[in-house]
């Protein structure tokens, strides 16, 4: 490989770096609450194992049922077979 390929092949990489930055949103930081307890601040202002209390309630309707559950579960089996085989 000689050096013009080489310079060629850094200067594309870098061309293409370039285009991915420019391309790319950027992110930010949720705006904070005047006045009022967010969610974030409510959570910061709790200590030790306050933060995970509250969670799911029984009659959450996110809460998955035995069904999907076992449908995980049994796709841990399935992953494992599809690995071995392929």
């Amino acid at each position: 490989m000689d050096t013009r390929r080489l310079a060629l092949m850094v200067a594309l990489c870098v061309v293409v770096c370039m285009v991915i930055c420019l391309v790319a949103q950027q992110a930010h930081a949720a705006p904070k609450a005047v006045g009022k307890k967010g969610g974030d601040r409510e959570m910061a202002t709790k200590k030790g194992f306050g933060a995970l209390e509250g969670g799911p309630k029984k009659d959450d309707p996110n809460k998955p049922g035995k069904l999907q559950m076992v449908i995980g579960f049994g796709s841990i089996f399935v992953m494992i077979a599809v690995m071995k085989w392929l």
